[in-house]
C-alpha cells in the first residue's frame, strides 16, 4: 500500500512516472505525485518512459523514506579558526552561489542529503569532522 502524500508537499512542476507496474512504484515519489497530481492538475510533467528501468537502479527513482536535510551552520562558523572558515565559505559559495550559501547558513534553505555529504567531506579536509549542523529536518528529498 503506498504511503499518502498531499497535493501540497509536491515541488511545482514536479517530473512523474507513468510506470504503475514498477515493482517499486509503491515507494517511488514520482509515482506517489503522480496518484496525486493526476486527480487535480490539467496538465504534468512525466520522464521519459523509454528512459526508466524497472528497478531501485531506475535514475528516476525516488525513495518515499524521509530523509535527514541539514539545518543551518552558524554554529560551525563559530567552531572554525579564521583561515578554515575562509576556504569552507569559498568552497560552499563557489558551489551554491553567494545568496544560497547564505541561505543555507542561515537555516533558511536546508541542505539535501547530497550536500550535506559535501559539507561533512569538505569539514573532514579541514580536520574538522567534530563539528555538526545547527540542526535536521526529516524531509522527502524529492
Amino acid at each position: 500500500m503506498m504511503n499518502k502524500i498531499s497535493f501540497s508537499e509536491v515541488p511545482y512542476n514536479y517530473p512523474l512516472c507513468i510506470e504503475s507496474d514498477c515493482p517499486v512504484a509503491e515507494h517511488c515519489l514520482r509515482q506517489m505525485a503522480m496518484q496525486v497530481l493526476t486527480r487535480r492538475e490539467r496538465l504534468v510533467s512525466i520522464v521519459n518512459p523509454k528512459r526508466t528501468k524497472h528497478s531501485e537502479a531506475c535514475d528516476f527513482y525516488r525513495s518515499d523514506e524521509p530523509q535527514l536535510f541539514g539545518k543551518g551552520f552558524i554554529g560551525m562558523q563559530q567552531e572554525m579558526l579564521p583561515r578554515q572558515y575562509a576556504v569552507f565559505m569559498r568552497k560552499l559559495q563557489s558551489r551554491f552561489g553567494r545568496n544560497a550559501y547564505f541561505e543555507r547558513r542561515r537555516g533558511e534553505r536546508l541542505c539535501s542529503p547530497g550536500e550535506v555529504a559535501y559539507i561533512r567531506e569538505l569539514l573532514t579536509s579541514l580536520g574538522l569532522q567534530h563539528l555538526d549542523f545547527d540542526g535536521y529536518e526529516e524531509r522527502y528529498d524529492w
